[in-house]
């Protein structure tokens, strides 16, 4: 029978926030950098009196967890995506906990089709493993990759490596081919990481309190501490999120709240690498944006339409707006998803 549980001690601390301060006595128990050796012996004895606790039934446990690991294919791979030159997929390996990110030249320039699929074979171009996981986790307790991101040449890889589980990554580029690291890592980056050209990266960080806040732009080869800040987001309601349009053509960086959000884009083609405003800030409205062609869609919502509408303007003039979808009274249709490709708009209501 399990002993007693661990009962952590408390340690009153005074948290001053617009006037009003409260006290939690189990702040202590914040380690972010998870080295605190008084957190992790409070975390040993909590996992401990739960092995105890558990230790009858230890055999069914492992009982379940052998049946639904005998019901997952190991060995696979996952649907390959064609970007430019290069299939690129996930494989998975029977008794491994990671994944290989690999790659397998496209054998011909034709375009994109509904048909198109990788070659598998004797005779389909050698398979190449760009990162492989398993070797990169080795010697760590944890690891994690919450990014990565191919140059639009194709010659170099960025990725993300979080070791200790705090979701702040650090920041590699590799040659896609020799797997050479090139110039400095990044520390200290979120997850959301774009390349704008193939030498600049866009990548954003988090203050104290883990609040994605800060996008910056990053030349290879020089120091992380000259990368450029294209903005900061001081208002700490709202968080920083970053994406490239379908065309590759933009990055957007997003700032949102519970019930706001706008939009920023930046012209990967332009020398200038700056942010423009897109949709402006505007507190009640929500708005999401993808691009095609000469124009930016945008869905918007807000009280006034519920239900969200959809309004384009050209790339070269964003206050020229025009509504496409306007906003539906029927509660039971709402523009939720815009899909656009090289020739087919596609909207998604429900």
């Amino acid at each position: 029978m399990a002993s007693m549980p661990p009962v952590a001690r408390k340690v009153p601390h005074e948290l001053a926030e617009h006037g009003d301060v409260r006290v939690d006595c189990y702040y202590w128990l914040r380690d972010d950098s998870r080295s605190d050796p008084a957190v992790l012996a409070h975390l040993r004895a909590e996992n401990d009196y739960t092995a105890a606790l558990m230790s009858d039934v230890k055999h069914i446990e492992d009982e379940i967890f052998a049946e639904i690991r005998g019901r997952i294919k190991e060995d696979d791979t996952d649907v390959p995506v064609r970007r430019g030159q290069y299939y690129y997929y996930e494989r998975t390996l029977s008794g491994k906990e990671y994944v290989q990110h690999c790659r397998r030249l496209v054998p011909t320039d034709g375009h994109i089709t509904v048909f198109d699929a990788m070659p598998v074979g004797l005779d389909a171009p050698d398979e190449h493993i760009v990162l492989d996981e398993n070797v990169k986790s080795e010697g760590h307790d944890y690891y994690s990759i919450g990014a990565f991101k191919v140059s639009p040449s194709g010659r170099l890889v960025a990725y993300g490596e979080d070791t200790n589980g705090d979701e702040a990554y650090t920041l590699y580029v590799i040659d896609a081919e020799s797997g050479e690291y090139v110039g400095q890592p990044l520390k200290g980056v979120t997850s959301d990481i774009e390349w704008a050209g193939d030498d600049y990266l866009v990548y954003i960080t988090m203050d104290s309190l883990h609040r994605p806040d800060k996008v910056c732009l990053h030349k290879l080869g020089s120091d992380q501490s000259n990368d450029m800040c294209l903005y900061h987001e001081k208002d700490d309601i709202f968080s920083l999120g970053l994406q490239a349009s379908e065309s590759k053509q933009y990055l957007f960086v997003r700032s949102e709240s519970k019930s706001t959000s706008f939009i920023f884009h930046l012209d990967i083609s332009k020398q200038n690498k700056q942010l423009e405003v897109l949709t402006p800030r505007l507190y009640g409205i929500d708005t999401a944006a993808s691009h095609r062609g000469n124009h930016f869609y945008i869905k918007r919502r807000s009280e006034d339409f519920y239900n969200s509408e959809l309004v384009a303007c050209p790339s070269n003039n964003v206050a020229e707006a025009t509504v496409l979808l306007s906003h539906r009274e029927r509660t039971s249709s709402s523009l939720r998803i815009i899909l656009l490709s090289m020739s087919v708009r596609m909207v998604y209501q429900k």
